[in-house]
């Protein structure tokens, strides 16, 4: 089977994650506490969203090993029949223990990334398309180490002493849904080789996309761009001032 060659492009995709600047300023330390602080605004906000993407998954896949991968990940999501527990909440607690008012978080203004990186996940839920599907939820879920990590290192050089399990717990379940979606690759025929390397790379652009926006690369224009004819004729443009 192709699962060799699917692994080794899933860790090609981690790689160039960990290439990403905010993770390589989170593990030396200097990644401001305002970009740390708004990666937990960013993955919550796509936390929030996961469980009515598993649901859109779920409405269509027929495959039944696939099927049971969603609902266990759904289930885990949801808390395990404990409302309480759900994964969402995680983020909120974070913030408790952070001293970040939750407000914060609910007027937090998603830029481009966000809203980038939940429309491709929507899309690729609602595509019905099993081999792209379970390429981007690899990438989604065996990424769970490298940003977690970096989150973590982040984190406590603005708070040393703080004290949660957020971190270790979404990595050792994240762990367990990675080494499922493995076996649902191992049942996927060949014909579904192409379409799984597509949903990886899927899933790589929205995880980065997704790290920018908390790394400010949206910040420089809030309004909608919007470039007619009527308002931009690159031929008569102003050009700046030397």
């Amino acid at each position: 089977m192709f699962t060799d060659d699917i692994r080794k492009q899933v860790d090609t995709a981690l790689d160039a994650v960990r290439a990403h600047s905010l993770v390589r300023a989170a593990a030396d330390g200097t990644l401001p506490l305002e970009n740390a602080t708004r990666w937990v605004f960013c993955a919550g906000r796509e936390s929030r969203s996961f469980p009515w993407i598993l649901q859109d998954l779920l409405r269509w896949t027929e495959n039944e090993k696939v099927r049971r991968i969603l609902r266990e990940n759904l289930d885990d999501e949801l808390g395990s029949g404990d409302p309480t527990h759900a994964h969402f909440l995680h983020y909120l607690h974070l913030l408790d223990d952070l001293g970040v008012p939750r407000q914060e978080f609910d007027d937090y203004r998603e830029r481009a990334g966000i809203k980038l990186a939940l429309q491709l996940a929507f899309n690729i839920a609602r595509g019905r398309n099993t081999g792209r599907s379970i390429g981007y939820m690899l990438v989604n879920e065996a990424m769970t180490p490298v940003t977690y990590t970096a989150a973590k290192q982040a984190l406590t050089t603005y708070h040393p002493d703080l004290a949660t399990n957020f971190f270790d717990l979404h990595i050792e379940v994240d762990d367990h849904h990675v080494a499922a979606l493995y076996e649902a690759v191992d049942a996927l025929p060949e014909a579904d080789r192409a379409d799984l390397q597509y949903g990886i790379a899927l899933g790589q652009r929205g995880m980065e996309i997704l790290l920018d926006e908390a790394y400010g690369i949206f910040d420089s224009v809030d309004e909608d761009i919007q470039i007619t004819a009527e308002r931009w004729n690159p031929l008569s443009a102003a050009t700046p001032d030397d």
